[in-house]
């Protein structure tokens, strides 16, 4: 009766199936890396549209107050609505989440990434991002600088280089 049993084979080493979860991990392996790296790219771009709100915010709220201003009579001729050296956080109805308060360069870049800044000295408003990667400027900035300028009109806010953020301008 043992002679009519088949010999017992060695079961090979690769089969179908293991062809089959060798193909779905390399398939799961390829998603995560480009899910990564569209993340990436999405929160890039989220910050982007963060920082380009915020500067948005203080235009506003400079053109705001130099038109209230100007209605009510109580700016002088061809003067400022709010000096240079003041603080524009304090204009906007809210500060923003991350604003971190007066600080000058080196201040800022103790800070976390995402953190707004002003420096009254140089009239300035400073924003050190999350990921500087993005940030592409002429002297290889690590954090973005913006002027607050007096004009004839409302406040001016510029930038002291001229940044590119994932081939965008800021300004």
């Amino acid at each position: 009766m043992a002679a009519l049993r088949p010999a017992a084979q060695p079961s090979p080493v690769w089969n179908a199936r293991l062809t089959e979860w060798g193909v779905m991990a390399g398939l799961v392996l390829v998603l995560g890396i480009v899910l990564a790296y569209q993340v990436r790219e999405l929160r890039g771009q989220a910050e982007l549209a963060q920082i380009k709100g915020t500067l948005g915010a203080f235009r506003t709220a400079l053109v705001v107050a130099h038109l209230k201003s100007s209605a009510a009579g109580t700016r002088p001729q061809g003067g400022a609505v709010v000096q240079a050296q003041r603080n524009p956080f304090a204009i906007l109805q809210r500060s923003p989440p991350n604003y971190a308060g007066l600080a000058g360069p080196e201040a800022l870049a103790a800070l976390p990434g995402g953190s707004w800044v002003f420096d009254a000295v140089c009239s300035c408003i400073g924003y050190r991002p999350t990921e500087s990667v993005w940030l592409q400027s002429p002297v290889g900035a690590m954090s973005m600088w913006f002027r607050v300028g007096s004009t004839e009109g409302p406040l001016q806010i510029t930038a002291h280089q001229p940044y590119v953020w994932m081939g965008q301008p800021v300004d």
